[in-house]
């Protein structure tokens, strides 16, 4: 999270402004990199929230999705930075929102082995569940 939020106001100059009548959805998937070596809550909420805050500033008529991560052998550092996300996301609920939760949908209750490459990169079959993920929490 700290390496993306890092870039992101660079990032963002790149992109196009929006006109109000395009972009309607900014779509998270961060954080299994950070289940590795746990930051402190307080340093991935700054982080995320500061991320989500800049997407918002640039983009303020899209509602900002944030999926919850998971990686195989860290399941509860998984489930606290969950835990994190959500306490961001309800700082700013006029417009942010959980997404799906790879806790459940890739996890798969078979440590990953359907939907993952190596337990943590989804697969083919991982890509297109994570696409259909998407689309239920959008509700489209």
């Amino acid at each position: 999270m700290a390496s993306s939020k890092a870039l992101i106001d660079a990032d963002l100059a790149t992109m196009i402004p929006d006109t109000g009548l395009w972009l309607r959805y900014v779509l998270i998937n961060l954080g299994a990199n950070d289940v590795a070596n746990m930051p402190s809550q307080a340093q991935f909420e700054s982080d995320l929230g500061y991320y989500m805050d800049a997407y918002h500033t640039k983009y303020p008529n899209a509602k900002v999705y944030v999926m919850r991560p998971w990686r195989r052998n860290f399941n509860t550092n998984c489930n606290t930075l969950a835990g994190f996300i959500a306490n961001v996301v309800s700082a700013r609920s006029a417009w942010a929102f959980l997404g799906p939760d790879e806790r459940v949908f890739l996890e798969n209750g078979d440590d990953g082995v359907t939907y993952t490459v190596e337990g943590i990169h989804p697969n083919t079959a991982g890509y297109a569940l994570t696409a259909t993920q998407w689309q239920t929490a959008l509700g489209l």
